[in-house]
């Protein structure tokens, strides 16, 4: 099936809610609640209504960071939303925070657009069809050992902070050569789509924040794996150039 038309409409519904986020919050985000590791912003919801309203022709349900209930993500056709992810990072003015849009079939990616706000970037992969960022084709990189590659990871508001689950994740990822942690997870996912990192895994982080992402890796070449987390709509995620074992 041609998923342009449904293409068209997420790079629509970012740039509507990108505008929206730098003409309205980019001096200030409209913190509601900054409570543990989580925080919440105006910024958020406003960026969520446009999408919600402007992917609405398509007549498929929305699941969006600000808005979700129980529903199951992985059943039937369903757009998967992060109206800002990186949200810290843009009350701060560190520059990594994204727009993120997905859809996704029975809990398989379809299509990902990822909107990069500091460096006007615009991601977007059909999954059987390629992954560009700006127009031009990305690929996933061609690294071939743990020792030699970029793993991109975080540690997300839900996940196990004790001292196992931390040891269990150290002992995984320490045979790559370099980590990176930079507060967005769907800008880490298109890092490794277009070969600037070769893996990324998170544990316990929502599906919202890794859909798009995950899809552009699928696109551009690369292997990923989501596995049911601790919490509703959190997921163990995990993508890489497909030379790489996680």
């Amino acid at each position: 099936m041609n998923w342009q038309p449904e293409m068209d409409l997420a790079i629509a519904a970012a740039r509507r809610a990108a505008g929206r986020l730098e003409s309205q919050f980019a001096n200030d985000a409209g913190v509601r609640s900054s409570q543990g590791k989580d925080i919440k912003t105006r910024a958020d919801v406003a960026a969520e209504e446009i999408i919600k309203t402007v992917l609405a022709p398509s007549g498929f349900p929305v699941l969006a960071e600000e808005s979700a209930g129980s529903e199951d993500w992985g059943i039937g056709l369903r757009w998967l939303v992060d109206p800002l992810d990186g949200t810290m990072n843009f009350t701060r003015a560190f520059p990594a925070y994204a727009v993120s849009i997905a859809l996704w079939e029975n809990a398989k990616p379809l299509l990902g657009v990822v909107l990069d706000l500091p460096r006007q970037g615009i991601y977007c992969g059909i999954v059987g069809a390629g992954a560009t960022r700006n127009g031009r084709a990305i690929r996933v990189s061609n690294v071939v050992e743990c020792g030699q590659a970029i793993l991109a990871t975080g540690f997300p508001t839900g996940r196990d902070y004790g001292p196992e689950a931390l040891e269990n994740f150290v002992g995984r990822v320490r045979s790559f050569k370099k980590i990176r942690m930079i507060g967005s997870a769907t800008l880490s996912l298109a890092m490794v789509a277009q070969g600037t990192f070769d893996a990324y895994y998170e544990e316990d982080i929502m599906i919202w924040d890794v859909a798009a992402g995950l899809a552009l890796v699928a696109a551009a070449g690369g292997q990923i794996s989501v596995r049911p987390g601790q919490m509703p709509h959190s997921v163990l995620a995990s993508a890489s150039n497909g030379r790489l074992g996680i």
